[in-house]
């Protein structure tokens, strides 16, 4: 949600958990047998006469434990499964743009939908680390939803898209392993990175959604699609079935929308053109035909869905539209960010010191009016 208190990273802590293995140890309190016998004026220790009965009780207790564990293990298994990967920016305010979105990603899975979340960091996450993470998914007997994030930057090299991470990049081919590896659940791509259209027909299959931030490989700008992404989960106006629920069909056409109209406010080209794929039979983007009304009520991402539709934040109309405002800065700020390396340094910092003075009178005249409520 847009609050008008500064957003501070929501990554208190480092999503570390890892998934758990088939076995379990269970926790016993060793038993101890104190006998104590009397001779003269010696003291011997001998065998108790309950000490058969209880050693046999308690190889029993050991033995059903084992027995339970393997069904322990299965109860516990994940069933929906989000995977973040931020990737290398090449520049500091690019990975701080990425960070931030992934950790409102995180937010959004991990503690609105509940959803077992594994964050991995590409600027320290190997190649192998990430395989790794990929085949334990895959494996998992009962997942029934896997949701997939790149978050940074991407090429494409003629044959190959990557995901810049640190070392060896993530390829399409690493991509595909996994998810023909899920054939059989449903998975959901969403690939906001720069030439990243490719991955929209080369991954395209049944039971499946494939999500881009551009249309084809030579969209190679820093793409702000995630940006609007992510608003579209907090915004009720993104719930235009009004069925109290943000799918990911209506999240992407308000991404789609809204990018579209912030490049024609500014007066520049569009150099991103988002695409769904959606289990490779239709194929969505804002330069193609929409897609009927019934049509568009079987496709699996519009029965698949991101958040509740969220209350209004606000009391007043006044604040409802400053909290827009607002938003419309911070993206200023990220566009900011993306365009550092294009104009003079001092410039540079000029821009974002105008904007973070306008960011900050508009959260302060926000808590005046909801103090004032």
């Amino acid at each position: 949600m847009v609050r008008f208190e500064k957003q501070a990273s929501r990554r208190e802590k480092q999503i570390t958990d890892r998934l758990k293995q088939n076995s379990v140890t269970p926790s016993m309190k060793r038993l101890h047998f104190t006998i104590v016998e009397h001779s003269d004026s010696q003291a011997r220790t001998s065998a108790s006469p309950l000490l058969p009965f209880l050693t046999t009780l308690l190889s029993l207790f050991t033995l059903l434990s084992c027995l339970a564990t393997p069904l322990l293990a299965v109860a516990e298994q994940p069933q929906k499964v989000c995977i973040i990967i931020t990737g290398l920016g090449g520049m500091p305010e690019y990975e701080e743009n990425f960070s931030r979105w992934g950790d409102q990603l995180e937010a959004a899975f991990q503690d609105e939908l509940h959803y077992t979340v594994y964050r991995m960091d590409g600027r320290q996450r190997k190649k192998q680390e990430i395989i790794e993470l990929f085949d334990r998914i895959s494996t998992l007997p009962q997942l029934e939803e896997l949701w997939l994030f790149l978050v940074g930057h991407g090429n494409h090299d003629g044959s190959h898209y990557k995901f810049n991470i640190s070392g060896p990049d993530l390829t399409d081919q690493d991509l595909a392993n996994l998810l023909d590896a899920l054939a059989h659940t449903k998975t959901f791509l969403i690939a906001a990175t720069s030439a990243s259209g490719t991955l929209a027909s080369d991954l395209s299959h049944a039971n499946r959604v494939i999500v881009t931030a551009t249309k084809n490989q030579r969209e190679r700008q820093p793409p702000l699609f995630m940006s609007f992404f992510l608003e579209a989960l907090t915004s009720a106006e993104v719930d235009t079935d009004k069925n109290q629920r943000i799918s990911l069909l209506e999240a992407f056409h308000f991404a789609d929308d809204r990018v579209a109209s912030w490049y024609e406010t500014k007066g520049r080209i569009q150099t991103e053109h988002p695409i769904l794929d959606d289990n490779g039979q239709v194929r969505l983007a804002g330069d193609q035909p929409a897609v009927e009304s019934a049509q568009q009520g079987t496709l699996l991402a519009s029965v698949s869905y991101l958040s509740a539709a969220p209350e209004p934040d606000y009391h007043s109309a006044e604040a409802e539209q400053l909290a827009s405002e607002a938003m419309a800065v911070e993206r200023d700020i990220e566009d900011l960010k993306f365009r550092k390396d294009q104009i003079p340094e001092s410039e540079y910092y000029d821009r974002l010191e105008k904007f973070l003075i306008r960011l900050a009178s508009i959260n302060e005249r926000i808590e005046q009016l909801e103090d004032n409520r």
